[in-house]
């Protein structure tokens, strides 16, 4: 027995789909190559890329639910909170497209 997958499915699990999305989203791919060479905190990259804070979080975490970019390390602010630098999984991007799939 064959299942086909709905077009919802098809999305939920097709990491090919997950990562053009977030390479096609401006923010995403900004916060992306920023964070290439030298780990940053979410307000370094917010400040450097001139992104509103709350959405570089939000964008962080989709980033890292779609193990694009990782927490590279944590450490303490002065008032003991923990500030994480996150690091990209990306050095080098190349895309081929060959009968309408990636």
């Amino acid at each position: 027995m064959v299942v086909k997958l709905t077009p919802i499915l098809i999305e939920k699990y097709d990491i090919a789909n997950k990562v053009l999305n977030h390479l096609t989203d401006l923010e995403s791919r900004h916060i992306l190559f920023s964070i290439i060479k030298i780990p940053k905190t979410a307000k370094q990259i917010s400040q450097e890329q001139k992104i509103p804070v709350s959405t570089t979080y939000k964008k962080i975490q989709t980033l890292l639910e779609a193990s694009l970019i990782f927490e590279a390390q944590r450490d303490f602010n002065h008032d003991g909170k923990i500030i994480r630098f996150y690091q990209s999984k990306i050095d080098d991007i190349h895309i081929t497209i060959s009968k309408f799939a990636p």
